[in-house]
C-alpha cells in the first residue's frame, strides 16, 4: 500500500477551519502554492488545498509542523465550551504516556496523525502529550455545515489536566447542533462516553467524577462575591471622590447617616436604619451608571451576567447584552442582599483583563497589547459538571502557534481563577 493510500488530508478535516484562515497559514509554507491551487483538482477551496497537501505528502513532503498545528487549532481554538471533571490520581502526564505507551490497545494512537487514514468506525484519532498534559482527540460524529451541508468532522478534545487534577471536554456547540441524523449525540451522551472511557478503558490509575451541583453553584456564588467587592471598592471610591467638599473626604459612614439623617428629619420615619442600605444601593447604582466602561476593564475585569435560582425555584436572570458592567442594572443591587442568604449562583459571566507574564499584577493602565490580554466567559453548571463558554470570534482566529499559545494563556489564568471549585 503506498503513502498517498495511507494519508489523506480529507475535506470534512479541512472543514473544521475557515478558507481564509487555510489559505493564510498555508501559502508562507510553499513558495509556488499560488501556482499550486491555480492547478489543484477540485471545484471548491476545501478540495483544492485536500489535493495540494495530499500531493505534497506523497512526494515526500513531512508536514508534521502542520499536523501539530492543525491539531493545536483544534483542541485550542476551535472550542469554545468546556467542561470539567475532577479527576483523583498520583500520575504526572510523564508517568501516564509511558503507561499509555506500554499497552498494545493504545501505542498506536500515541502521536497518530490527522490524515492517517483509519477505520470509520474509530472515534479515537489521536492521542498526544502536552507538557502536564494527555490529549486524546476523539471524532465522535460528522456535521453537516452550510447550505450545501458540507460534511464536516466533529472533533472532540478529552484533556487530562496532571496539574490541576482535572479531565476537561471541549467542543464547539455549533458543529454539536449540527450534527447529522446518523451521529446525533447529546451534549449528556458525549461526557458520559469520555468519563467512561476514562474510567473503565484506560489503563492508568485514575478516577474521573462529576464535581457536583452544589459544589459548582457554590463555588460560583464565592467567585460572586469576590468579584463582586472588587468593583464595589472601586465604586465606592467614586462616591468619596463625588463627595468630596473641598479638601475634605467624606467617608462611607458619613454618607450613611447622612442619608439616615434626612431619612428621618425630612421624611419623618422614626426608624430609617432599615432603608439606609437601599437608598445607599440607589447611589451606588447611580454611581457606576455615570462611570467608564474602562474604570472597570482597568480595575482588573467586572461581571456582566449571573442567573440566581431561589428555593422557591425561581429564576432571575440579569445579564447586559453588550457585556457591560452588571453594577449598572437595578436588578444587581435589589438581588446582591438575598444571593448573600442563599449563597448560591447557577450562572456567571465574567470579563478579566490581566497581564499575560505576572497573572496578579495590578494593571497600571499603561500597557501594550503584548502585555496584556483579556478573557470574557460564561460560567454554569450543567449535567453535575463546570461548563465555561470561552466568548470567541471565530472569523478572527487563525491556524498560528501565537494565536495557540494566547488561548494557553487565557485558559490558564481562568483556571487559577476557579481552580478552588473544579478540584
Amino acid at each position: 500500500m503506498t503513502q498517498a493510500n495511507l494519508y489523506d488530508y480529507k475535506f470534512s478535516l479541512l472543514r473544521n477551519f475557515g478558507k481564509t484562515e487555510l489559505k493564510n497559514y498555508l501559502e508562507p509554507k510553499f513558495v509556488d502554492y499560488k501556482k499550486l491551487y491555480k492547478t489543484a483538482y477540485g471545484s471548491d477551496t476545501y478540495s483544492k488545498i485536500s489535493s495540494i497537501l495530499n500531493e505534497k505528502v506523497k512526494k515526500g513532503y513531512d508536514d508534521t509542523e502542520i499536523d501539530k498545528d492543525l491539531f493545536d487549532a483544534l483542541v485550542y481554538l476551535s472550542p469554545e465550551r468546556y467542561y470539567f471533571l475532577n479527576m483523583q490520581t498520583e500520575l504526572t502526564a510523564e508517568r501516564a504516556i509511558t503507561e499509555i505507551r506500554s499497552s498494545s490497545k493504545y501505542i498506536s494512537y500515541i502521536n497518530r496523525k490527522l490524515s492517517q487514514i483509519t477505520n470509520s468506525q474509530e472515534k479515537l484519532i489521536s492521542i498526544r502529550r502536552d507538557e502536564n498534559k494527555i490529549i486524546f482527540l476523539f471524532k465522535l460524529g460528522i456535521s453537516e455545515l452550510g447550505i450545501l451541508k458540507e460534511n464536516c468532522a466533529f472533533y472532540v478534545p478529552c484533556v487530562l489536566d496532571f496539574e490541576n487534577k482535572h479531565m476537561e471536554i471541549r467542543l464547539n456547540q455549533y458543529l454539536l447542533r449540527n450534527l447529522n441524523i446518523t451521529t446525533k449525540m447529546q451534549l449528556k451522551d458525549i461526557i458520559t462516553y469520555l468519563e467512561d472511557f476514562c474510567n473503565k478503558s484506560l489503563p492508568l490509575a485514575l478516577t474521573i467524577s462529576r464535581i457536583g451541583e452544589s459544589k459548582i453553584h457554590k463555588g460560583l456564588y464565592l467567585l460572586f462575591i469576590e468579584e463582586s467587592s472588587k468593583s464595589l471598592k472601586l465604586i465606592k471610591r467614586e462616591v468619596a471622590k463625588n463627595e468630596e467638599k473641598g479638601n475634605i473626604k467624606v467617608t462611607e459612614k458619613e454618607i450613611k447617616e447622612s442619608i439616615s439623617k434626612y431619612l428621618k428629619e425630612q421624611l419623618h420615619i422614626a426608624n430609617p436604619e432599615p432603608f439606609v442600605e437601599k437608598v445607599i444601593s440607589v447611589k451606588y447604582q447611580d454611581t457606576a451608571i455615570n462611570m467608564k466602561h474602562k474604570d472597570f476593564i482597568s480595575d482588573g475585569g467586572y461581571i456582566f451576567g449571573f442567573s440566581f435560582i431561589d428555593r422557591k425555584i425561581t429564576r432571575s436572570r440579569n445579564r447586559n447584552e453588550e457585556h457591560k458592567p452588571v453594577y449598572q442594572s437595578k436588578i444587581y443591587w435589589n438581588l446582591k442582599d438575598l444571593i448573600k442568604d442563599y449563597e448560591e449562583i447557577s450562572e456567571l459571566a465574567i470579563f478579566w483583563k490581566f497581564n499575560k507574564i505576572e497573572f496578579g499584577k495590578k494593571l497600571s493602565g499603561k500597557e501594550t497589547d503584548t502585555d496584556e490580554t483579556f478573557a470574557e466567559i460564561e460560567l454554569k453548571e450543567l449535567h453535575n459538571v463546570l461548563e465555561i463558554h470561552y466568548y470567541v470570534d471565530h472569523a478572527e482566529s487563525d491556524i498560528q502557534p501565537t494565536s495557540v499559545n494566547d488561548r494557553r494563556i487565557r485558559e490558564r489564568y481562568v483556571i487559577q481563577k476557579i481552580r478552588s471549585f473544579v478540584q
